[in-house]
């Protein structure tokens, strides 16, 4: 038996090997990857995000209480998450493989921006493989007019497909996705977001007929006026693209109007048959206050529109 000495690069080693199988499995922190789904078909790109800790919730003054109290939360175990929304296509290939009629579809209708008149209204024969405006969407835009059953059942196919467990992300995973180390306002900072932030809303913005934003960010403009193609933007610093703008997203949460008894080892917090779930992230018409990092709302679990998308996760 060697006794290691202290700095020994062997024992160091082993060390560091023992504590990426106890925290990640087979994986690295940062790590890329795609399951097999059978076929030659690929799963979404995933990336492994670092286990820790950090304070959920609004501690700068902004918000309500139904973001409070602020409250640490930490992962015992770190987590792949999308490295993007999930796009028209992916979600095409889910449907095109099981028959599976979206929420919109077996409807009829979903929420769509009207050019005319500047806001968002019922249209009928608008489902998933529509654009923010009811026309043809392109494979690479993130899906939108999908409820909270049909991002749960697009991960439950992958779980059934891949053999690995997929689900969408709990809420605290959500934004300790989106901080990314950070503790702002926002995730960029505390002031307005820096030329090629994301997708969001800023005075800069002009949409087809030369509508502007009446609240969005001064002196801004991206480019947009609606989705944009996911990984349009630059990542944040876990890699991730779109958090904070381009669709706001479903997660696995019933809503609670606070933290009070949250769970505090970022598992969802669900109530059997609850009908709201929670909605985080801002999108690409989000008041600048939406897109703040602990930002959150309710939604019906049926609710379709042309602002809402997801991700998805996957135990290690």
């Amino acid at each position: 038996l060697r006794i290691a000495q202290p700095g020994d690069p062997a024992a160091t080693e082993l060390r560091q090997r023992i504590d990426l199988a106890t925290y990640y499995g087979l994986f690295r922190p940062g790590q890329a990857f795609t399951d097999t789904l059978g076929l030659a078909a690929r799963g979404p790109e995933m990336i492994v995000v670092p286990h820790g800790a950090f304070r959920m919730g609004a501690d700068d003054g902004g918000g309500g209480d139904s973001e409070r109290p602020v409250h640490n939360v930490r992962f015992a175990r770190g987590f792949a998450i999308s490295r993007t929304e999930v796009t028209v296509g992916q979600f095409r290939q889910f449907v095109e493989a099981t028959g599976y009629r979206p929420t919109s579809t077996r409807r009829g209708f979903s929420l769509a921006y009207d050019e005319l008149s500047g806001n968002f209204v019922r249209r009928s024969e608008v489902d998933w493989t529509r654009a923010y405006d009811g026309s043809r969407a392109a494979d690479d835009l993130p899906v939108i007019h999908v409820s909270a059953h049909d991002a749960d059942a697009y991960a439950e196919w992958l779980s059934e497909r891949s053999g690995r467990r997929y689900r969408l992300p709990s809420e605290a995973q959500f934004e300790y996705a989106l901080r990314a180390g950070s503790r702002t306002r926002y995730p960029w900072g505390d002031g307005g977001p820096p030329t090629g932030t994301g997708n969001l809303t800023g005075t800069r913005d002009r949409s087809p007929s030369g509508r502007e934003w009446n609240n969005a960010f001064a002196g801004y403009g991206d480019g947009y006026w609606g989705p944009a193609p996911v990984g349009s933007f630059a990542p944040n610093a876990f890699g991730l693209h779109d958090m904070a703008g381009n669709v706001s997203e479903w997660v696995a949460d019933c809503w609670h109007d606070s933290y009070r008894r949250a769970p505090t080892d970022g598992d969802a917090w669900v109530n059997p048959g609850c009908r709201s779930r929670v909605v985080r992230g801002g999108a690409w018409a989000s008041a600048p206050e939406q897109t703040r990092s602990a930002w959150r709302a309710p939604s019906g679990v049926d609710t379709t529109n042309a602002r809402i998308g997801f991700r998805v996760v996957r135990e290690l």
